[in-house]
């Protein structure tokens, strides 16, 4: 099958290469770094931080918001659909918005972007602070105009704030990726530090959300208006612009460049993999809470004799994935000094081992009662066996994803005009495999319960097994030396 690659700015013409001519390219590319001076493809450390730091204050805050709406609908709101479709608007807009802001900051530069993205942040939180103030007891019936007014402001809050993501993300992932543009190592270490930013955000803003919801309502989101000024500030005072404006690669440059980079092999032959995993991590999360704490007898009554399937309190399914979430980003900050010496299929294959670990002592656990009350004496000795398994197998499992960031950024290395269009791929896979896993993995938890959950696990960690055995057998994973570990 014929790709388009264009690796270099000065080429016009549509050229088809083989094998060969692309290990050329990624030669001529790693030369040309070589070449430049320290001082103009390394900035400063300082900006580094503050796009990281941004990426953090961005997500606690959106997800707290994500919090305070949600207790605010819940409350009042009886229909769980109505409330779902609300909030997941934020994805709507995220999606359709990232490729093209990654594109756009290619050209325009990458500091208007993080500059807006906190403005609208803020725009979003008065929308939705304005629409609990306005309506602080709605009635979803009768279905009147004050309803529909309500909503309206709902949706647009949530609309707006998926586009601050969209502005975030592939924004800061392409500035990154040209900050440690020759660092192998260094590069490595500051992707990994974003996907610490992003999975911590998320994490600390639930617990965040929840108490300033408990003390101040609804005029928390003013609370969250406050984190997205601070972002502001952080970014004007502390972020400078690359001195670099990287050049178009084609004549006709298109808002939608970041789909058009799927054209190139190295891409869309690894996107596969990395959705994969995106897939699995969100069926674990937004199911786990689900099965969790489904209500006793009607557990039992549905799928007997599985203790990981309902039981639980809701505070106790949430401190086990809290839990989770932890070990996590423990797993990550981990990895960060040991992924910059290691091939990065290597930490794939790691990864994926780390998952059959807790694939394995998750189905036995689940074996072992039927309910968290009801767990035999006989049965404590391999349950205490079993958690520390699962418990490695999560932290084998974290380096996986850093890995698949850090090979996009590589990716991105070899289209030097295309850095925020490729990195723009990260909010549309994250996204969509979130969907993909809590769809999917949905249907088949319905199918047989956490078993179920397991079985698609297996499933999916196959699809993930090929992509990376392609990857590493055909050296995609773009590594310019291996190191003893690798």
């Amino acid at each position: 099958m014929s790709q388009t690659l264009i690796l270099d700015t000065n080429v016009s013409q549509v050229v088809d290469p083989t094998s060969s001519q692309i290990h050329e390219h990624e030669r001529e590319v790693s030369q040309r770094q070589q070449k430049e001076p320290k001082a103009s493809t390394l900035i400063a450390g300082r900006s580094i931080v503050a796009a990281i730091l941004s990426t953090l204050l961005l997500r606690v805050a959106s997800r707290s918001s994500f919090v305070l709406l949600g207790f605010y609908l819940g409350e009042h709101f009886t229909s769980a659909t109505v409330v779902a479709l609300v909030l997941e608007a934020f994805y709507i807009s995220e999606l359709v918005l990232a490729p093209i802001v990654g594109s756009l900051s290619d050209r325009i530069g990458r500091k208007p972007f993080l500059l807006s993205a906190p403005l609208v942040g803020s725009v979003a939180a008065l929308c939705l602070a304005g629409a609990a103030l306005l309506f602080p007891h709605p009635q979803a019936t009768p279905f009147d105009s004050r309803l529909v007014v309500l909503l309206l402001m709902v949706l647009v809050g949530r609309l707006l704030e998926g586009a601050a993501t969209a502005l975030n993300a592939p924004t800061s992932l392409g500035y990154i990726t040209e900050a440690t543009s020759g660092s192998d190592k260094l590069r490595a270490r500051v992707m990994t530090a974003f996907e610490v930013a992003t999975v911590g955000g998320l994490a600390l803003a639930i617990p965040f959300g929840g108490e300033i919801s408990s003390l101040l309502g609804t005029w928390g989101f003013f609370v969250v208006i406050a984190l997205h000024m601070i972002n502001g500030a952080l970014i004007a005072c502390c972020l400078k612009e690359s001195s670099q404006r990287e050049a178009q690669v084609d004549a006709h440059p298109s808002l939608t460049e970041s789909l058009s980079v799927l054209r190139h092999k190295r891409i869309f032959t690894f996107l596969p993999t990395w959705l994969s995993i995106n897939a699995l991590i969100g069926a674990w999360i937004t199911l786990s809470t689900i099965m969790l704490s489904y209500p006793e007898p009607a557990a039992d009554m549905r799928f007997p004799g599985q203790l990981l399937y309902g039981g639980f309190s809701k505070e106790g399914a949430t401190l086990l994935i809290g839990g989770f979430g932890v070990l996590f980003l423990i797993g990550m900050g981990l990895w960060m000094l040991a992924l910059p010496h290691l091939r990065r299929t290597t930490v794939m294959f790691i990864g994926l081992g780390g998952l059959s670990l807790s694939i394995v002592a998750l189905t036995l656990i689940n074996a072992l009662a039927e309910s968290p009350a009801h767990v035999p004496d006989s049965s404590q000795p391999l349950l205490l066996v079993l958690l520390p398994v699962g418990v490695l197998g999560v932290l084998l499992l974290s380096g996986f994803t850093p890995a698949s960031l850090t090979q996009m950024a590589a990716i991105a290395e070899l289209l030097p005009g295309k850095r925020g269009a490729v990195m723009g791929l990260y909010s549309v896979v994250l996204g969509v495999g979130q969907l993909i896993g809590a769809s999917l993995g949905g249907l088949c938890v319905d199918l047989g319960g956490f078993y179920g959950l397991m079985g698609f696990s297996v499933a999916i960690g196959l699809v993930a097994l090929g992509g990376v055995l392609y990857l590493r057998v055909n050296g995609h994973d773009l590594s310019k030396k291996v190191s003893r570990g690798g």
